[in-house]
């Protein structure tokens, strides 16, 4: 009988707000490495069908130049939608306690807020729309 082969497939998408500031910090070797942490809701129904909410917080990675970017623009409470890998870490710490950790290495970042230049874009595309386009 043959071995079953399982595909090897570690992806993660996720929607949620930034519940701090993210970190930009600076590796031994150079790389710029953002540090961010999400806090994800979900509602759902209990047994009695009232409604629950629950709170999950990731910690989320992004490397090199996207880093960069993405400390420019994000700020406590973005609302962003990431995709990418998770990666798991486990050391032992000074109490010889063993520790570990899971993080999602950022592929995709997208920024779900509206800033205010492509807010003031819609408006004035909007307007030639309508025919009133104001002069200011």
């Amino acid at each position: 009988m043959s071995e079953l082969r399982m595909p090897a497939i570690n992806q993660v998408a996720l929607a949620g707000r930034l519940v701090q500031d993210p970190e930009l910090r600076q590796s031994e070797n150079g790389a710029l490495r953002l540090v961010a942490h999400l806090a994800v809701n979900r509602s759902y129904r209990d047994r009695n069908n009232e409604w629950q909410e629950e709170t999950s917080f990731f910690n989320i990675v992004r490397w090199h130049k996207q880093a960069e970017y993405a400390a420019s623009r994000l700020h406590k409470g973005s609302p962003v939608l990431v995709t990418g890998r998770l990666r798991s870490y486990s050391w032992k710490g000074e109490d010889q306690q063993p520790h570990s950790l899971v993080e999602i290495q950022v592929r995709n970042l997208q920024i779900l807020e509206k800033t205010q230049e492509r807010m003031a874009t819609e408006i004035e595309e909007r307007n030639e729309e309508e025919g009133e386009l104001e002069l200011v």
